[in-house]
């Protein structure tokens, strides 16, 4: 069994990169996973992505509404996980980030309740003021097991395999395809190759599980 912790930007653009690699992975290999989703957003990550954007060639017209976006977004994802549960939760953010991948000057304030409708979800549920307490709540929870785990950049991959030790991987960054597939081969997770960082890539450090 491996779990796997994925803090990723709810709207950033590497994130859905990382998120449908570690799934193909997951699903190349037949491999039993448990999978935890945490969106983190704040100045810093919103900065980032950002000028990822910009090096990948889309500019954004309006940095404050991509600001607003950010922190919606992660507000929204909290709500539907209480609401609705981790699997639409998962859902919406990854219709979400898909949506806004290739140019986020397509976002319009009515794009999210659109992808919420697509989902079967009722927005008005979503934003209801009686939930608001526990979506705060569960933001923090998130930022304390970010902090714990020493989550410095987003997107950050964590793996754990439960039949091993206590020893885990972190990555940072996109992670290459065969060599997340060597990972998750190795038996122990806990073994990295001997090999320089590159850019943008598959930035791996022995991470130990904090119980």
């Amino acid at each position: 069994m491996f779990e796997i912790f994925l803090f990723v930007n709810p709207i950033g653009l590497y994130c859905y990169d990382t998120e449908v690699l570690i799934k193909d992975a997951i699903d190349e290999l037949n491999i039993n996973s448990c999978f935890h989703f945490i969106p983190v957003t704040n100045s810093k990550v919103i900065k980032e992505d950002i000028i990822r954007r910009k090096t990948s060639g889309q500019i954004i017209n309006d940095i404050p509404e991509y600001t607003m976006a950010s922190y919606q977004a992660l507000r929204n994802y909290h709500a539907i996980k209480f609401e609705y549960g981790n699997r639409k939760a998962r859902c919406y953010l990854v219709s979400l980030q898909k949506a806004v991948s290739g140019d986020f000057n397509v976002y319009s304030q009515d794009l999210p309740e659109q992808v919420a409708l697509d989902l079967g979800l009722d927005f008005n549920r979503i934003n209801s003021s009686k939930i608001s307490k526990y979506v705060d709540d569960s933001i923090q929870q998130d930022k304390d097991l970010a902090r714990k785990f020493n989550v410095k950049n987003i997107p950050t991959t964590i793996i754990f395999n439960e039949s091993g030790n206590y020893n885990g991987i972190l990555l940072e960054g996109i992670v290459a395809h065969d060599k997340l597939i060597a990972l998750f081969k190795n038996s122990a997770c806990n073994q990295i190759p001997d090999e320089p960082k590159e850019e943008n890539s598959y930035y791996p450090t022995r991470h130990l599980r904090l119980m």
